[in-house]
């Protein structure tokens, strides 16, 4: 009977000295994981070269030429847009932007909602070669935000502010 009480204690004292070492192999924690990514995006975001949703407004109507790449998803795009977009998604840009925008040196805009995702297709572009791409830093947010007319299917509009003080409907933030 005390053999199989030290049996059962040293079986244990194993199970539990070999859920310990687990325990601590366990991958980041979800705040961990969100702080990583901002360590990604931040610092490209802040490198890239950028303009405003306001500079780029005064572009556009000063009537220079330039390519205006939107790379959110196709549903966002559809919604609306800015003025003139063509859609590329994020995803997409190393096979598609080659066949769109064969100028390696035209002016190119690139935009998404709030400019994290398009801070990292501008470095993908420059990387690819093209030598003139710029971020709208604040993106779709600064365009509706500072007030301007966005596109879809249906026509011209305008959007609330207020939009932007939702949760985030794809991370629910």
């Amino acid at each position: 009977m005390k053999r199989r009480k030290t049996l059962l204690t040293t079986i244990l004292c194993l199970l539990l000295l070999s859920i310990v070492p687990l325990a601590a192999m366990a991958g980041p924690s979800i705040d961990e994981v969100k702080e990583n990514v901002e360590k990604l995006w931040k610092p490209i975001k802040e490198s890239q070269p950028h303009v405003t949703a306001v500079e780029f407004k005064k572009i556009m109507d000063s009537g220079g030429k330039f390519v205006l790449v939107d790379v959110r998803t196709r549903d966002e795009y559809i919604a609306a847009h800015l003025p003139g977009a063509i859609h590329i998604n994020r995803g997409l840009i190393e096979w598609v932007v080659p066949k769109k925008i064969q100028d390696t040196d035209a002016r190119i805009f690139v935009y998404c909602r709030t400019g994290a995702r398009s801070a990292f297709v501008t470095q993908r572009l420059l990387e690819m070669g093209y030598t003139n791409v710029t971020n709208i830093y604040d993106a779709f947010k600064g365009w509706v935000v500072a007030g301007y007319p966005v596109y879809n299917r249906h026509g011209e509009f305008t959007l609330s502010p207020k939009a932007f003080e939702k949760k985030d409907p794809y991370i629910g933030e």
